[in-house]
Order: C-alpha cells, then structure tokens, then sequence
C-alpha cells in the first residue's frame, strides 16, 4: 500500500481534487473532516476508480495555449478596428492644389470619408461630402484645388480586384480638373503616408528622383508651371534643385527651337 501526501485543492459533494509532489491533479473519495488547502496522506484505496489525473505542466500548456489565442483575437480586432481599408473603404485619392483633401471611396466609388490633413477645406463642406460620389466631390472641391500650378493627385485601388475602377477615377479627375500629376499607390503607401501625416500624394511625391520621372505622370508638360511646382514642392522632392535644373534646359531647348522654327520660316520669305 503506497501512501502519498497530497494537498486537497478542491472539495466536491461526492470527491475531493487533490495536488500530488509531482504536482499531478487526482480525484479522491470525499471524507468529511476534508477541506481545501489541507494536506493530508492518502492511499491508494483513496483514489476514485477510473480517478482522472491530470499533469500542472499540461495545465500551463493550456494556459499558454489559450492565452496565445487570446493575443491573436486581440490582434485581429485591432486590425479591425483601425485597418484603413474596413468594409466601406474599398479606395483612397488625395489631391493637393492650392487646399489638400483625401477621400475614402467603397466599391460604388461613393465617398465615405473626407479629411483635409492641413484643414484647408471647412469642416463642414468635408461632412456634406459624404454619401456623395467622387464625380460630386470633385466638383465641390475643385475651387479649393484649382491654381496657376500644377495639382498633386494620388490614388491606391487594390490590384486585381477591379480593373476598370482607377480608369473611372482618373476619367473624373481629368474631366474635373486640369493639369494634374497623377501617381499610383500601393497599401504600404497608405500606411507609411498616414503614419507621416501627409497626403497620399505627398507621400508619393517623395521618392519622385528625376524629371523624367515626373514627366510620366503628367499628360500635357508645361515647364512653366512644372518648374513652379518642384519649387512649391521642394521640401518633398528630394532632388528639387536638379530637377529645376533640367526643367531649364528643357526650356531653353523649346526656345531654341522656337528660334530656329523662327529663323526658318523668314528664310521661306526671303525665298519667296
């Protein structure tokens, strides 16, 4: 007959739950002078037929287990809950002119937030946006952006979801507004963008490193007004300098072939 000293940890109607030295979990049969927290010797008589016993070190995996599961949930809902791209964000354009404002779109293309980072448009002309649709906002915002320089456009679609969405977005923005540079994001954009606190476009505009580069964002070059804009925008384009430099060149180019289209043309009637 073993004898083994134990801790009851529990105490039941019909059985009592007892801690062994090798911290094991045995259900044993009930006295009445037992109560919790006592320890006392038992034998093997005492433990319960087909009595379960249960290891501590199982107990912690569980623990640990369950507590992991609990850390996962609350990763998912703060996802959730501050994911910029919820149920009714399916889209995100910004547009910086002469005032800045971001719009959040669902698939409909339908506005379902409105900020200005800088609030440069009134709070409540941002409120009467919403429910509207991108056509509608453009057109109530475009005094706010429109200038004698070039406006900053950017927007992010999820890729493969929706091919003819960025081609409606940019069809209404080049209905909307004239002379516009337009730059493509991606998801990390917005997040890197947000966590900077600077519009989508804004962002983009940083990592722009030669004129080339910008050109392919532009439909119609007017040097004049881009030359205006890298400086507007010189403390975001990295290469501001050089790129106004070779905007220089450009323009004396275009001039000189003026001339030269000039000089021919009084050659024609010379002829003549």
């Amino acid at each position: 007959m073993n004898s083994n000293k134990v801790i009851i940890m529990e105490v039941k109607d019909d059985y009592a739950i007892v801690m062994t030295s090798d911290f094991e979990f045995i259900k044993i049969k009930k006295k009445k002078s037992m109560t919790e927290g006592q320890k006392i010797y038992i034998v093997d008589e005492d433990i319960c037929q087909g009595g379960e016993k249960t290891s501590l070190s199982n107990k912690n995996k569980l623990l640990k287990i369950l507590g992991l599961v609990a850390i996962l949930l609350g990763i998912i809902l703060l996802a959730f809950l501050f994911n910029p791209f919820k149920k009714d964000t399916y889209a995100t354009a910004s547009f910086d002119g002469d005032a800045s404002i971001e719009f959040s779109l669902d698939e409909n293309k339908k506005i379902t937030k409105a900020i200005s980072r800088d609030d440069s448009i009134p709070s409540g002309e941002l409120e009467n946006l919403k429910g509207k649709s991108f056509e509608y906002g453009l057109d109530e915002i475009d005094d706010y952006l429109e200038n004698d320089n070039y406006i900053l456009a950017s927007c992010y679609v999820p890729s493969g979801e929706n091919d003819n969405y960025i081609d409606d977005i940019k069809t209404a923005i080049d209905k909307e507004l004239s002379d516009v540079i337009f730059i493509n994001a991606n998801k990390d954009d917005i997040k890197q963008a947000e966590k900077e606190n600077k519009t989508l476009g804004q962002y983009k505009l940083q990592s722009v490193a030669s004129l080339s580069e910008l050109e392919k964002y532009i439909n119609t070059v007017n040097y004049n007004k881009l030359d205006k804009f890298v400086l507007t925008n010189s403390n975001l384009i990295k290469n501001s300098t050089h790129i106004r430099q070779q905007i220089k060149n450009k323009r004396l180019n275009d001039k000189d072939d003026e001339d030269d289209d000039d000089d021919d043309q009084e050659d024609e009637k010379d002829d003549d």
